[in-house]
């Protein structure tokens, strides 16, 4: 998760980072291939940036590979 992270440059100011790489990590452990709705319930940590697309396309990287 942390190299998709950087990868599709999710990081920004780092206030949200690491409740956000916990969420989606728990995300992924019990939904394989979530879709954005999915993503969207289960992140519910608030982004000051807005990486909100860059958390998604992070999560849907790490769910193909």
């Amino acid at each position: 998760m942390q190299k998709a992270w950087v990868d599709n440059q999710v990081p920004q100011c780092g206030y949200c980072q690491s409740g956000m790489v916990m969420a989606t990590t728990a995300l992924l452990r019990n939904t394989p291939n979530p879709t954005d709705a999915q993503i969207d319930a289960a992140v519910t940590n608030i982004c000051r940036c807005g990486t909100f697309q860059q958390v998604r396309d992070a999560i849907h990287a790490v769910s193909k590979a």
